[in-house]
């Protein structure tokens, strides 16, 4: 959760800015330094559109599904991504052997590839905010993963001030109830069923402690006409024979 930002010329580390996450993990990629351009009229950006990381693991995904990827593949591949983010050991040159039974019961239960479950997991960290998430699970007919809680950090209790970013200073509190003297400089969010008279989409997990959950008051169904998209009204209207894709 702690990162660094530059505010008025000063390098500081920086709590989440809950106006920006709402399960208190704060996305950094694509961010600048600099808070100046975290508005949308300064900030100019760049973001790619494809990038030579996701080539490596389009790669090594493909040789892992044909059965012929061997440890030279895996070290330029998944290892040279690992090693440009700082991981050491024998996973940047071997391919792994064994399989993690939680990964594997939790997302692919069908999958019993060693080197085929880690590259899936490597494409989730690795491509994070690119836009790729629901066309893979697309891809592995994977789709009621999209029907998982949106979990966060794990809050303690109500109305305990946080010091998030370790600089000695509190950030953050959540309540149900606002406190009669809020400390100042502590950002306070609020976690009761509902504000305003209408139900609170951002909750603990165990009602007054437990990770922070997001939206769980929305329902959350795949269904799998969603792996197809309909085929345009427009289309078949010009050509009869078209029909139409199931459930569409």
């Amino acid at each position: 959760m702690n990162y660094t930002r530059i505010s008025s010329g000063k390098s500081e580390p920086a709590p989440p800015v809950f106006s920006y996450t709402y399960t208190g993990y704060q996305p950094i990629k694509w961010t600048l330094d600099d808070t100046y351009y975290d508005g949308g009229a300064q900030n100019d950006n760049s973001i790619a559109i494809i990038r030579y990381a996701e080539v490596l693991l389009n790669l090594a995904e493909a040789k892992a599904e044909l059965g012929t990827l061997d440890d030279a593949d895996w070290a330029k591949t998944v290892g040279a991504l690992r090693q440009r983010a700082g991981i050491t050991g024998n996973s940047l040159t071997t391919r792994p052997t064994t399989i993690d039974p939680y990964f594997q019961s939790t997302y692919f239960p069908d999958i019993d590839k060693p080197d085929l479950l880690e590259i899936r997991r490597e494409r989730g960290i690795e491509l994070a905010f690119e836009g790729l998430r629901f066309y893979d699970l697309v891809r592995w007919k994977r789709g009621e993963l999209m029907e998982q809680v949106w979990n966060g950090f794990y809050v303690p209790a109500l109305d305990v001030p946080m010091d998030l970013n370790e600089d000695g200073k509190d950030d953050v509190a959540f309540y149900k109830v606002m406190p009669a003297n809020p400390v100042k400089g502590v950002n306070y969010i609020n976690v009761a069923e509902t504000v305003s008279g209408v139900v609170n989409p951002q909750r603990l997990s165990e009602d007054t402690h437990g990770e922070i959950t997001w939206l769980t008051n929305l329902p959350r169904h795949w269904n799998d006409k969603y792996y197809l998209y309909p085929i345009p009204e427009s289309d078949r209207l010009m050509n009869k024979n078209l029909g139409q894709n199931p459930g569409w």
